[in-house]
């Protein structure tokens, strides 16, 4: 049932745009199972958005209702589709991705627990110069410290407690 609207809505004309390539948005690769004879568990799962690829106007066409997306899907099982290991097996592109992202994980790993370089920035360096001498000056309070016996005096009072 349509109701009158007042004032009407206007959807203002939007210009036609190319998109001549495609960017990968989303990779999802599941290999639950080795690659031997029998073994189809394993799938990948690729999205791809139009791409303007030209120089200085690199653009990714993203709408709501994904419009001009595009969906690779290499199943899980053999379902009358090539499975998984078969896709790895006769595209040799593909295995060298595996292998390409199997070589990757250690190094990705390591990137990843390793923390962050801060660098000092100038104005910091100056404090870190007169470290030192601060570091001396605790030195010379730790022998009156140790001259003083009424340290002892302190656990003392805290036993009433």
């Amino acid at each position: 049932m349509a109701i009158s609207r007042s004032p009407s809505f206007t959807v203002p004309a939007v210009a036609e745009k190319s998109f001549d390539s495609v960017w990968v948005r989303n990779i999802n690769i599941h290999c639950p199972q080795l690659n031997a004879e029998g073994n189809n568990e394993g799938n990948i799962n690729i999205e791809l958005m139009p791409y303007d690829a030209t120089e200085g106007s690199e653009a990714i066409h993203f709408t709501i209702d994904n419009e001009g997306v595009e969906y690779i899907n290499v199943p899980n099982r053999a379902n009358g589709r090539k499975t998984f290991w078969e896709c790895v097996n006769e595209v040799p592109e593909v295995a060298a991705a595996m292998e390409a992202i199997v070589a990757a994980v250690g190094p990705l790993k390591t990137w990843a627990e390793t923390a962050p370089v801060v660098e000092a920035a100038p104005a910091e360096a100056a404090p870190a110069e007169a470290a030192p001498a601060e570091e001396e000056a605790p030195a010379e309070e730790e022998a009156p410290a140790e001259e003083e016996a009424p340290a002892e005096e302190a656990p003392a009072e805290e036993d009433p407690e």
